[in-house]
């Protein structure tokens, strides 16, 4: 087998400081020397530039503030234009500005700064230029635009006389090549030379820069056929890269690991692009989201200030930059999209092309050619795991976690007489045994339908559709089906040592006569488990006294498992361990994206409804599933639960509605024992954490109430709220 290395190929390089500097840019002319045709600054000029009062004063007013929008570890001073160079004087002038009062002040940013530039390199080379790389070394970036091969490069980027300067530029980006070896340049395609892509790429990185974050224009440019076009190249590009061997020192971002998967939960509540954590300053003074929001750079729309250099920046306006997101900005084809993932997007772009003054509107121009990209990356990754005989970790690491699981399920009641896994019992004594017809059904709803098949009990009839590597099976330890390996065994009530299992997950249930040995009964579970699922039954009949023993038995079990991690034993427990992990909660899903169908081939919200009243049914395998009021199973539209923090309660909606007769409503019993378990996981939590250092995702912190409507009532009572 080849040889396992890092791969460069799809990858970026790393952000200065990991991301966590101020990105603050100056515009200091909107005059170029070149006029590119897709540039997006459309009201360039010769006559408008920042003057050096000007931007002391940007400089003193960032410097001074405590606002928490200049919060951050370190920064990066930008300049821009136009062509930034042209006013290479200033630039000098205010860099040296930035610097005396970065030291008199004693700020933060003293020794924790960059320099950077976005160039055109034409005065690259010249003596002022390079007199001031050399006296800011060390604390400077600087990126000139080559857009690739010749042809490609002088057909968008032109002098104003609609020259080329693709000669003037790479003769000067040698020397630039030379001084900033890993510099990178942001190679832009355009409608008129995706025909010339794989020549340009390849050409870049025969000039020596071996990392280009390529993209393609946001603009609506794009005519049908053009993606197949884009396609064709990024192949032939990418038969290129593993003939020629060379995906371990050489990158383009069209080929990123990361691209073509469904968007995850953390995708969707972040944007994009950095608008508004970054600050602009215009030539004038005032302050922007980013450069996007100038006059100069806006077609459609008018200017967007957040404030200017005598007044500083205006909160409010920043609040909808602030609170950004995918899911905000995206239409559902986009949050659904199965290849959402390397999409992107501009915020200005967008707010110049919406159909109201909005920033909350996301052009899809590019999604044709991003769905391009997405095929292309993956021909690329499969054609160099076939080449290494392993799928690279690179990709196959967003394979397995970028990629969704199908986390909607179909659970098959197989009897009346099956072993329950949750808080349901065979109360009315039924008897009566899934036919083969009914399995058959159900497997093809299950499939029609994106549902994962689960079995709940014995399979006892013989069905030719049933791949047992494609369902679960949930079983009484006893079962014939133990061995098999794809069982999660179910103990009722008690742990046989001759018990012929060994699972990484058991389910263990627990009535009212035996919370008294909960403890034991762990102990002896965890000889053959690392995890176990604990099912309280009959919660709705405890009184203070199963109260008090259960929180004396987890607290006998916080230190049992505290000890199997000091011995890196590691052993885990439901409702101990999971809500140190959680940041939202993770309930059973019943009626969202959990199911049962009962052998009568009707479909419930889960078994507790079918042993409870079979008339309670939501549908059928024949007609479907029909939830009056299905908004009410929705976290939101339940006041207590939306509320509340353990996110690891398993929101009984049985019994929600066998108790307080509203499905979106549990029981205080209910609430009583999960913050009884989110106690007792904060002990737990707080002793990893002092004793091993540890760290978790979910900071449990301390409360004063074990009902979170008590907190509910006492919020309203401090508002003035009538109850």
């Amino acid at each position: 087998m080849t040889e396992k290395k890092k791969i460069m190929m799809g990858s970026l390089e790393e952000e200065w400081l990991s991301g966590k500097a101020k990105s603050i840019t100056f515009c200091v002319t909107e005059n170029c020397n070149l006029a590119c045709k897709y540039c997006y600054m459309t009201g360039k000029n010769s006559t408008t530039k920042l003057d050096f009062e000007t931007a002391k004063k940007a400089v003193d007013y960032i410097l001074s503030s405590n606002e928490r929008e200049f919060d951050y570890e370190g920064v990066i001073w930008e300049f821009i234009g136009g062509e930034p160079f042209l006013e290479i004087e200033l630039i000098d002038k205010v860099s040296d500005y930035i610097k005396i009062r970065m030291f008199t002040l004693n700020h933060k940013w003293f020794d924790c700064y960059r320099f950077s530039f976005s160039s055109n390199g034409l005065l690259y080379t010249s003596a002022k230029v390079q007199q001031y790389i050399k006296k800011n070394s060390g604390h400077i970036s600087i990126g000139i635009s080559i857009d690739g091969n010749k042809i490609k490069h002088d057909l968008q980027r032109v002098k104003p006389d609609g020259s080329g300067s693709y000669d003037d530029v790479v003769k000067n980006a040698l020397l630039w090549i030379e001084q900033f070896p890993k510099g990178t340049t942001k190679a832009t395609f355009a409608q008129e030379d995706i025909p010339y892509l794989k020549d340009s790429i390849i050409s870049l990185w025969d000039l020596g820069i071996k990392m280009i974050p390529a993209n393609v224009v946001f603009e609506n440019v794009w005519n049908d056929g053009d993606d197949l076009i884009f396609e064709k190249q990024l192949k032939e590009l990418a038969d290129y890269v593993i003939e020629k061997k060379i995906w371990t020192d050489h990158s383009v971002r069209f080929f990123d690991p990361r691209n073509g998967f469904p968007s995850s939960k953390d995708d969707l509540n972040r944007n994009y692009c950095g608008s508004g954590k970054m600050l602009a300053i215009d030539c004038k003074g005032n302050l922007f989201p980013c450069i996007r929001f100038y006059d100069m750079s806006l077609n459609n729309r008018k200017a967007i200030s957040i404030g200017d250099v005598e007044n500083g920046i205006d909160t409010d306006k920043v609040r909808p930059f602030e609170l950004l997101s995918a899911r905000a900005q995206s239409t559902d084809e986009c949050i659904n999209c199965e290849v959402a993932t390397g999409c992107s997007w501009c915020t200005g772009g967008n707010y110049d092309c919406a159909d109201t003054d909005t920033i909350y509107q996301r052009s899809t121009f590019i999604c044709k050619m991003h769905k391009a990209t997405v095929r292309a990356t993956k021909y690329f990754w499969e054609r160099l795991s076939d080449e290494l005989g392993y799928m690279p970790k690179e990709r196959q690491m967003h394979i397995d976690q970028l990629t969704p699981k199908n986390n909607k399920y179909l659970q098959f009641i197989s009897s009346d007489t099956i072993t329950p896994h949750c808080r349901y019992r065979n109360w009315r004594n039924g008897s009566a045994v899934m036919s083969n017809e009914v399995i058959e059904k159900g497997l093809s709803f299950a499939k029609k339908n994106g549902y994962n098949p689960v079995f709940l009990g014995e399979i006892k009839v013989k069905n030719n559709q049933i791949n047992k590597k494609d369902v679960i099976l949930l079983a009484k330890v006893n079962s014939a089906e133990i061995d098999n390996g794809y069982i999660i065994p179910i103990f009722d009530n008690e742990v046989n040592a001759s018990s012929n299992v060994n699972n990484e997950n058991s389910i263990l249930l627990i009535n009212r006569s035996n919370i008294s040995n909960l403890f034991i009964l762990s102990q002896k579970l965890f000889e053959k488990s690392i995890r176990i699922n604990f099912v309280l039954e009959e919660i709705e009949l405890w009184t203070e006294k199963e109260l008090e023993i259960y929180e004396d038995q987890l607290g006998k079990l916080v230190d049992l498992i505290l000890k199997s991690y000091r011995s890196e034993n590691t052993l885990e427990i439901n409702v101990l361990n999971d809500l140190m992990m959680l940041n939202s909660i993770n309930d059973c899903g019943a009626g969202i994206t959990s199911f049962s169908v009962a052998p009568n081939g009707k479909i419930y919200f889960c078994p507790a409804f079918y042993f409870d009243n079979p008339e309670s049914h939501i549908g059928s395998l024949e007609e479907g599933i029909n939830i009056k009021n299905s908004y009410l199973l929705d976290v939101e539209k339940a006041p207590i639960c939306n509320g509340c923090d353990v996110y690891s309660c398993s929101r009984c909606k049985f019994l929600n509605k066998k108790r307080t007769n509203e499905i979106n409503t549990p029981s205080k019993m209910q609430c009583v024992i999960s913050h009884i378990e989110r106690n007792k996981a904060r002990d737990l939590q707080i002793a990893l954490t002092n004793e091993l250092g540890m760290k978790f995702p979910n900071i449990i912190a301390e409360i004063d109430y074990l009902d979170p409507l008590d907190k509910l009532l006492e919020e309203r009572k401090k508002m003035g709220v009538c109850m």
